[in-house]
């Protein structure tokens, strides 16, 4: 089962007790291995009123905390994540989503996009009132960037897990909805860049602020560039629910690999393998991959049968799970620390590429690097403490230490 984290540890730091959610001003963390721009340094990084207010060399003052060699870097921001914990992104219930925000640090994360899928347009109206509201409560965690909306606007031989009575032509009208329902809190949209005609959701979305991501589609190669040309900026869980790429056809997997789009990818071993990862990175240059875990509701759960956002799925012994009685995964229940451990030690990614593609690469998509993704002056004290297998030590959400191991203090 997956372990819930909440507000009643106590810490100790330099004899000093308080607890997990509190916010400490003015404190010191330290370690030989902070990740500033691209590379790991010694350093120390100064927090004060949940900001990076200073970064100095490491010993130069007394630390709160010294991590010595353990890796501290920017806090990982997870654009695709549907739930976990029988908790989904779809259910009107805000005691699933801030258990779900308080238990995301334990993984590294500290800033999500709670993402929707397929369903009637009822139901999708309530989740996003539901998250919307949340948002304003300001709950300590990993914050709520905005929301994800996955489907509806998708296509019906690419659907995935969707489902397919729900699944509509993208509209404009709809979308403005929706929009009005989340309180302008949808950030981030995948649609089926074919059945866009003029491509009129994408350039209304792209004017308004809202990152267009390609995924679920069937589009031609002609059809996913002129998108892009159109203000998309993305492509959702590349390779996986869209049509691949052939010599003579290069269809969306194309359009994604050859341009300088950012583009998704769930490394968990399963939706994608490694080789291929390996080969997406080599061609977009290690920049602009998106690590993403498109976790659901299953997340942490025991191997089993479920009904998650209306949906009946299998989850196996490897964590993936699968439309009932079908070859067909419905999504992951990958960890962010170990999407970034597999690509380094199954995918041959860089340490630091595959932070980046956990931190700031992120960030940039959503348009937040100067809050987000970066440990630098000014940005937010969004800080993830990393051991050398990749596991979380310690992680700290706008200046709050939220989470802490058991070998926090080792």
């Amino acid at each position: 089962m997956y372990t819930w984290i909440f507000n009643a540890i106590l810490v100790s730091e330099n004899n000093h007790y308080y607890r997990l959610g509190e916010r400490k001003e003015n404190m010191i963390i330290q370690s030989k291995m902070v990740f500033v721009s691209g590379q790991f340094i010694p350093a120390q990084i100064h927090m004060d009123n949940g900001k990076i207010s200073k970064i100095s060399p490491y010993g130069e003052s007394v630390p709160d905390t010294d991590y010595e060699d353990k890796l501290i870097v920017p806090g990982f921001i997870d654009i695709h994540t549907h739930g976990m914990g029988g908790y989904s992104a779809d259910d009107p219930s805000p005691e699933g989503l801030i258990k779900w925000l308080k238990a995301l640090p334990s993984e590294g994360v500290t800033a999500f996009l709670p993402t929707t899928t397929t369903q009637s347009k009822e139901n999708t109206v309530r989740a996003l009132k539901n998250i919307a509201d949340v948002m304003k409560q300001n709950h300590s965690g990993a914050e709520i960037l905005g929301i994800h909306l996955e489907g509806p606007f998708i296509d019906y031989n690419h659907k995935g897990m969707h489902i397919k009575d729900h699944l509509r032509a993208p509209s404009v009208e709809e979308f403005m909805e929706y929009q009005k329902a989340a309180d302008n809190s949808i950030k981030y949209m995948t649609i089926a860049c074919e059945h866009d005609s003029d491509f009129a959701l994408i350039r209304y979305a792209t004017r308004n602020g809202v990152t267009v991501s390609i995924g679920h589609s069937g589009a031609s190669f002609e059809n996913a560039m002129l998108a892009l040309a159109n203000g998309a900026m993305s492509f959702t869980h590349s390779f996986n629910a869209m049509k691949g790429l052939h010599h003579r056809e290069p269809a969306v997997a194309g359009a994604l690999m050859s341009s300088n789009a950012f583009a998704e990818v769930i490394a968990d071993g399963y939706h994608v393998h490694p080789s291929v990862v390996k080969i997406l990175f080599n061609a977009k240059g290690n920049s602009n991959v998106i690590l993403v875990t498109d976790a659901i509701g299953v997340k942490g759960l025991p191997e089993g049968v479920y009904e998650i956002s209306n949906v009946k799925v299998s989850l196996d012994k490897n964590g993936t799970a699968r439309n009932f009685g079908t070859d067909t995964i419905a999504g992951s229940s990958l960890k962010m620390n170990e999407g970034v451990k597999f690509l380094v030690e199954r995918c041959s990614v860089s340490v630091e590429n595959a932070i980046l593609a956990a931190t700031l690469n992120p960030a940039r998509v959503l348009g937040v690097e100067n809050r987000k993704g970066q440990i630098r002056y000014g940005n937010d004290a969004d800080l993830t403490v990393l051991d050398y297998d990749f596991g979380v030590t310690a992680a700290y959400c706008r200046g709050m230490l939220v989470y802490c191991s058991n070998n926090c203090r080792d």
